[in-house]
C-alpha cells in the first residue's frame, strides 16, 4: 500500500507531462458537454440500446449477461454471449450512479478519449521519454480516425479499446525487455480486458504482436540476461525469451475465458449472415491514396468507391512526423527501442498498403474480410503505430534516452497536433426522432423496425422477424407479462380445454408458469428462439385444490426435464408437457462451455493474484533461468 501511495504521489508531484497530456486532451470532451446526443451517428443508437439491454439483465440480478431478451422485437437473442461486454459494464456503472442512458454513454465516450491519451503517454514515456510521451498521447487522441470513431461512427466498444491498445503493447514490450512476474500479470490483465472490450480488434492485434515478438526474439543483441549460460544455444535463448510474452497471451486468454470460450464454441449457433452479408459484406470499400491526406470530413457512411462522405485520413501532422522519424530512429542508442520503432514504421506502411485497392488479392488470400469487413477499420491499428513513431522526432539523437528535450520545443508540436484536428472536434447533436427515442422498450422496438438493426437471430430461425405481438403489447402501452404464444387451447368439437397456462413469474432469462394438459400430446410454445442454454423443468403441483397456496405453496419436486423442440420457421421454443396440472420453468442457464469458461477465468485470477504476492521474492528472469538450467552443458550429467 505504501508503495502505491509513493507512486501516486510521485506522479502528482513530478510528472508535469502526464498532467499536461491530460489537460491538452480535454477538448475531445467538448462536443459532449452540450445538450443532446449524436443520434444520427452510425452506431450511436446501438450504443444506447446495447446498454439498455445489458442493464436490463443487471437489474434482474444477472451479473454476467448473455441473453438479451428484447432483441428482435422482444423475441430475444444471445447478443452478449458473442459481443464483448466491458463497455456495457462501464456504462452500467454510471447508470448505478444515477445518470440516464444517454448521459452514461456520453460519459464513456468522453472518458475513453481522454484516458486513451494517458495510456499512450505512459507507454511511450517508458519507451522514449516524457516529452515523447506527450506527443504520442496527443497524436493518439487527435488522430482523425479516433475522432471519426467517436463523433461519426459512435463506436463505443472500439473507443474504449483505444484505452487498452497502448497497455497491451506496453505489456508485450516489457515482457521482451524487462520480463518479470508483475509485468507478465499486468500485461495479461490488459490483454484480457482488451479481448472483452473489442474482440475483433484483439483478433487483429494478436498476430501483429506475434510478429513483433518474433522479430525481437530473432534480432536481439546479447546482454547480461542472455549471457548467464555462456554456451546456451541460440534455440534455448529464443525459448527462454519467448516464455514471458507467451505467458501474457495464455494468461490473457485464460482470464477472458468467461467470454472467449463461449464466443468460439457457440458462435456457430447464430445466423452470421446478418453480420457479414448485405450492407456489412466485404466489397469495394478501400481507401484511395488521396483520401489518406484529404481534409474532407463528413458524417455519412462508407460506400464503395472514393466518394465517401466520411473522413479516412491519417492526419497531416502525424504523417509529417512519421516521415521525419526515418531520420531520427536510426540514431537512437537503445536497441530495443530502435527495433520497436522500426516495427511500428513497418506496421504503418503495411496498413496503408492494406487500405488501398491494390491489396484486394491479399484480403482474399488471408481472408481478412472475415474479421475486418471494411479495410478502413485497420486504421484503428494505424493510430497507435503513428503515435508511437511520430513521437520519436522529439528524442534527441545520439544521447541517452533519459535526457530531456527542452519544454519549449515540445509545446509548439503539441499545439500543432491539436490545431490540425480542431475542425474535426464536432458532433451532430440533436434530440431523438420518434424512431430513436425516448430510451425505453417502446423506443427500442421503434428503432429496430425503422433501421432493421438489433434483429439478430439464432440458426434455428429461418424467417427473420420484422415485428412481433410482444412489440404490439409494448407500443400499446402495456408491459410484457408473458412470452407464451397461446395460454389456452380448446377442443373445438367437445368444447373442452386441452391446454391452459398461467404465467406468474418472468424476467429476462426465465419464465415460471402453471400448466394444465388434458393429455400427453400437449406442448407450450414460447416467443423465444432456441439457443443452447435454454432448459425446461417440470415440477409437481402438490395441491391443485388449494388456490390459496398458489403458486409457491404448491411447487413440488422435479418430475421431468423434457427435451426442447422448436417451431419450423420461427425457431421458437416448444416444450412438451405431461397430462395433468404441473408447474413449468423455462430458464436460460450456463452450458458446459460457459461453466468451463467461468472456472478458467476464476482460477486464472487466483493464480495471478498469488503470483503478484510472490513477485517480490522471485523474478521471472530467475524463474526462467531455473527452468532452463538444463540447457547449460556445464550442468548436464553428460
Amino acid at each position: 500500500m505504501q508503495k502505491i501511495k509513493h507512486v501516486i504521489n510521485r506522479l502528482i508531484s513530478h510528472d508535469v507531462y502526464l498532467w499536461l497530456t491530460l489537460l491538452l486532451s480535454l477538448p475531445i470532451v467538448s462536443p459532449f458537454l452540450q445538450s443532446g446526443y449524436h443520434w444520427g451517428a452510425h452506431d450511436s443508437r446501438h450504443a444506447v440500446y446495447f446498454l439498455f439491454e445489458f442493464y436490463t439483465s443487471i437489474q434482474d440480478g444477472i451479473w454476467y449477461p448473455r441473453w438479451s431478451p428484447n432483441f428482435a422485437f422482444g423475441y430475444g437473442y444471445p447478443f452478449f454471449n458473442i459481443y464483448a461486454p466491458i463497455s456495457s459494464y462501464i456504462g452500467s456503472f454510471f447508470l448505478l450512479l444515477g445518470f440516464d442512458y444517454v448521459d452514461s454513454v456520453k460519459i464513456v465516450f468522453s472518458l475513453s478519449g481522454v484516458i486513451s491519451g494517458l495510456t499512450m503517454y505512459l507507454f511511450v514515456r517508458e519507451l522514449l521519454d516524457r516529452q515523447a510521451g506527450l506527443i504520442a498521447g496527443l497524436i493518439y487522441v487527435y488522430i482523425p480516425y479516433h475522432l471519426f470513431d467517436i463523433y461519426v461512427r459512435a463506436a463505443l466498444a472500439e473507443s474504449v479499446g483505444y484505452v487498452l491498445i497502448p497497455l497491451v503493447m506496453w505489456g508485450f514490450y516489457r515482457a521482451m525487455t524487462k520480463p518479470s512476474i508483475s509485468s507478465v500479470v499486468w500485461g495479461a490483465v490488459a490483454y484480457a480486458i482488451f479481448m472483452m472490450t473489442h474482440n475483433l480488434a484483439a483478433v487483429l492485434l494478436t498476430p501483429i504482436l506475434g510478429v513483433y515478438v518474433a522479430m525481437m526474439l530473432l534480432t536481439n543483441k546479447p546482454d547480461r540476461f542472455m549471457e548467464t549460460c555462456q554456451v546456451l544455444t541460440i534455440t534455448s535463448n529464443i525459448i527462454k525469451r519467448s516464455i514471458p510474452p507467451a505467458l501474457i497471451l495464455i494468461l490473457g486468454l485464460s482470464l477472458s475465458a468467461i467470454f472467449f470460450l463461449p464466443f468460439i464454441a457457440e458462435r456457430q449457433d447464430i445466423r452470421t449472415d446478418q453480420w457479414i452479408e448485405g450492407r456489412y459484406a466485404f466489397g469495394d470499400d478501400f481507401v484511395e491514396t488521396f483520401q489518406l491526406l484529404s481534409p474532407h470530413w463528413g458524417f455519412g457512411a462508407s460506400i464503395p468507391g472514393p466518394n465517401d462522405d466520411a473522413g479516412f485520413q491519417l492526419g497531416l501532422v502525424p504523417v509529417i512526423l512519421f516521415f521525419l522519424s526515418f531520420f531520427v530512429v536510426p540514431k537512437l542508442q537503445n536497441w530495443h527501442v530502435r527495433l520497436t520503432l522500426y516495427f511500428m514504421q513497418g506496421l504503418t506502411l503495411t496498413i496503408i498498403f492494406l487500405l488501398m485497392p491494390i491489396s484486394a488479392k491479399v484480403w482474399e488470400v488471408l481472408t481478412l474480410a472475415t474479421f475486418a469487413q471494411f479495410p478502413w477499420r485497420l486504421l484503428l491499428l494505424a493510430a497507435p503505430a503513428l503515435a508511437i513513431v511520430g513521437s520519436s522526432v522529439v528524442a534527441k539523437p545520439k544521447i541517452k534516452l533519459v535526457e530531456k528535450v527542452e519544454f519549449l520545443n515540445v509545446i509548439p508540436i503539441a499545439l500543432l497536433i491539436m490545431l490540425a484536428s480542431y475542425p474535426y472536434l464536432t458532433a451532430e447533436l440533436r434530440d431523438p426522432k420518434p424512431t430513436e427515442g425516448p430510451v425505453d422498450l417502446a423506443g427500442l422496438f421503434r428503432f429496430q423496425q425503422a433501421s432493421d438493426e438489433m434483429t439478430g437471430s439464432t440458426r434455428w430461425v429461418k424467417d427473420i422477424p420484422t415485428w412481433s405481438p410482444l412489440a404490439d403489447t409494448v407500443i400499446g402501452g402495456d408491459t410484457i407479462q408473458t412470452r407464451i404464444v397461446e395460454s389456452e387451447i380448446w377442443d373445438e368439437r367437445d368444447k373442452t380445454p386441452l391446454l391452459g397456462v398461467n404465467s406468474f413469474e418472468i424476467d429476462s432469462v426465465h419464465e415460471f408458469i402453471w400448466v394444465y394438459a388434458a393429455d400427453d400430446n400437449q406442448t407450450v410454445t414460447f416467443y423465444i428462439p432456441y439457443y443452447p442454454g435454454w432448459t425446461a423443468t417440470i415440477y409437481e403441483d402438490t395441491n391443485p385444490a388449494r388456490p390459496d397456496l398458489y403458486p409457491d405453496g404448491r411447487i413440488g419436486k422435479i418430475i421431468a426435464q423434457p427435451e426442447i423442440q422448436t417451431t419450423d420457421r420461427e425457431g421458437w421454443i416448444v416444450v412438451p408437457v405431461p397430462k395433468g396440472e404441473h408447474f413449468l420453468e423455462l430458464r436460460f442457464d450456463d452450458t458446459p462451455i460457459r461453466i468451463v469458461g467461468k472456472w478458467v477465468s476464476f482460477l486464472t485470477i487466483l493464480l495471478m493474484w498469488i503470483s503478484l504476492i510472490v513477485s517480490t521474492k522471485i523474478t521471472t528472469n530467475g524463474l526462467l533461468l531455473h527452468i532452463l538450467d538444463g540447457y547449460c552443458p556445464s550442468n548436464s550429467s553428460n
